[in-house]
């Protein structure tokens, strides 16, 4: 049952039951008192009172629960959702690149419109004809959007983007640290932004 019909089967049940309270206690016994009658129906009105709050009540949790239900994504390199790989660099090339990503949806809602933005350190980031990629404050920003072209199932892994464009390899092989992190952002009709990392470590055997 969709929530708009339950708002009206809701009003209209509560309609009917207060009807009922007034009319009823005058309707039973005509010919008595009306100083009881009047009694038994604020009685009948406090119940239908109880009743309305009850129903409110259900509906709040109702609405609530719907609005709690969301997606949560997480990138991966496979679709174990591992987010940490090795670049491999051996006599004098790489012999294992960064591969497409895996987005996996850990929440409880489909998804089907969102962007994700990577954030790629300086000092391994580059700019490419291929796609758009900001800068800001040395960092290097690759946007990433998904306006329908296929939907995050729950629990059902989609080979995503790919961020080598935007990594230069050379630059990673020249850098003295032995392994660096991509991080990312995610931003979708939910209320909070959801983050996340990759780490890449670099094997130099």
């Amino acid at each position: 049952m969709t929530y708009k019909r339950t708002i009206t089967f809701a009003i209209i049940g509560v309609l009917v039951v207060m009807a009922l309270a007034i009319g009823l206690p005058f309707f039973s016994r005509p010919c008595e008192n009306l100083l009881p009658n009047f009694a038994l129906s604020q009685l009948a009105l406090s119940a239908v009172a109880f009743f309305v709050v009850f129903v409110a009540l259900v509906l709040t949790i109702f609405q609530f629960r719907k609005s709690m239900a969301r997606p949560l994504i997480k990138v991966a390199f496979n679709e174990k959702g591992q987010q940490h790989t090795t670049l491999i660099y051996k006599n004098g090339k790489i012999t294992a690149e960064l591969l497409p990503l895996w987005l996996i949806n850990k929440g409880n809602a489909v998804a089907r419109y969102f962007q994700i933005d990577f954030i790629i350190p300086e000092n391994i980031g580059k700019q490419s004809r291929y796609k758009p990629i900001a800068r800001d404050n040395g960092r290097y920003i690759m946007p990433c959007t998904n306006d329908g072209a296929y939907t995050l199932f729950v629990n059902k892994p989609h080979l995503g983007p790919n961020i080598s464009i935007a990594i230069d390899y050379k630059k990673c092989i020249q850098i003295n640290e032995d392994s660096f992190e991509i991080k990312y952002r995610i931003y979708g009709d939910w209320a909070e932004t959801q983050k996340g990392k990759l780490k890449v470590n670099i094997n130099k055997s």
